[in-house]
């Protein structure tokens, strides 16, 4: 069967558990090159089929470039109970509630 065969619900499926294997890949060593390639496959993958990536995972993702986030290419803050994640490469800043 050809992709325009397939309902949209299957193809979310699929798309879902790819996004799902993909950042298992990322999260055995988020800074190497394979799990960038990792990263950035699953961002592309969400992106194109139009499903969520999981919520601790798009917090390590930038949105500007498009880019996984580690320790390597970031730089994490904690200031007035806010956590600021700076990309390196791109200087986008995100901010996230820190809780109490």
């Amino acid at each position: 069967m050809g992709a325009r065969g397939r309902t949209r619900p299957r193809r979310a499926k699929i798309a879902s558990d790819a996004v799902d294997g993909l950042a298992r890949i990322w999260r055995v060593d988020p800074s190497s090159e394979v799990a960038q390639a990792a990263g950035s496959a699953m961002l592309r993958t969400a992106r194109r089929n139009r499903v969520r990536i999981p919520g601790e995972l798009r917090m390590r993702s930038c949105r500007s470039c498009r880019k996984m986030l580690d320790s390597s290419n970031s730089r994490t803050r904690i200031r007035a109970g806010q956590i600021i994640v700076t990309c390196v490469k791109c200087g986008r800043v995100h901010r996230y509630l820190g809780g109490d």
